[in-house]
């Protein structure tokens, strides 16, 4: 038996972090996975007002902080949220807000800071620790926190690779079809799938391997999103499938034992493609909380499956 515990699309939430460190042990896990955008997209300035006062935006709401306890409070719910934050006087601000070539590199520079961080800290807790734990990004990561875990000295890369666990062969893409946010790591579906099926081929075992790939399965359970009109605004209360029809094919083509996926953070389910078991735990990052499922599989089965939220 070997129990895994995996979580996806924490967005930059410390807080979510933290809770999947402390998971672990807590649940008896032999190996975690955090899988898949790893990293937040909002800069949050706290610009300075007077010596002891700050004003900000956080969430479409004007916000002034009076005191240096009110500014940690603010600091501490814009990091639950998978934000970032950069305390600025008014003239830095004005400088950096209209032009991306100041702001970008601010905020690439706290975004990856952030990360080394997370790093360093899980590092500090799996030194001699009876688990391990692998991480790889998702399609809306920045190609620099690949370095960063490559570097890290516990934590195990898994990206666009084989590795074993337990007896269990794990192949891992962090790529996507198209979005209509450009992001990082994104292709067209003949090359996503190209992507796929030379990850497949590293498999020898295919009945007893686990697919972690970050796109869900088209036409699932665990593929719908918000449907969005043309101007990218979500139509109240409709939906649409936006997996990978890649992801669905090979799935159907090698029937490996575990399907692991995320993107769709909406679509927090498991379902059934033949006899692979694929799950999408979900995610709930700017509550602070943290979605995941826990998976005992067997030599040849998947002995249970519990989704989780804490």
């Amino acid at each position: 038996m070997i129990k895994l515990f995996f979580a996806t699309d924490i967005r930059g939430s410390s807080v979510c972090f933290r809770k999947f460190l402390d998971a672990l042990p807590t649940y008896g896990i032999d190996v975690g996975i955090l899988f898949g955008d790893l990293t937040g997209k909002v800069l949050v300035p706290l610009v300075k007002t007077s010596a002891s006062s700050w004003e900000c935006t956080l969430m479409s709401r004007h916000v002034d902080i009076e005191t240096k306890d009110e500014l940690s409070r603010v600091k501490k719910t814009i990091e639950q949220a998978g934000y970032y934050w950069l305390e600025q006087a008014r003239d830095e601000y004005e400088a950096t807000r209209s032009d991306p070539l100041k702001s970008e590199p601010l905020f690439k520079g706290l975004v990856l800071e952030r990360a080394r961080q997370w790093l360093d800290l899980a590092d500090e807790r799996l030194d001699g620790a009876p688990y391990e734990m692998y991480m790889a990004p998702g399609n809306d990561d920045w190609f620099e926190i690949d370095d960063l875990i490559e570097a890290a000295t516990r934590v195990r890369a898994c990206d666009m690779r084989g590795v074993d666990l337990g007896g269990h062969e794990m192949v891992t893409c962090s790529w996507s079809g198209p979005t209509p946010w450009d992001t990082p790591r994104e292709t067209d579906d003949e090359e996503l799938t190209a992507k796929l099926a030379e990850l497949c081929g590293l498999v020898a075992r295919q009945e007893t391997a686990i697919y972690n790939f970050h796109v869900p399965p088209y036409d699932t359970t665990l593929d719908l999103g918000p449907k969005l009109d043309e101007n990218l605004v979500a139509a109240a209360g409709e939906t649409a499938h936006v997996g990978s029809g890649g992801v669905r094919r090979m799935i159907e083509e090698h029937q490996p034992l575990l399907g692991l996926h995320g993107q769709v953070i909406e679509s927090r389910a498991t379902e059934r493609l033949g006899r692979t078991l694929c799950v999408n735990p979900g995610s709930d990052y700017a509550e602070g909380v943290l979605r995941g499922a826990q998976v005992v599989l067997g030599t040849t089965r998947v002995e249970t499956c519990e989704l989780t939220a804490g």
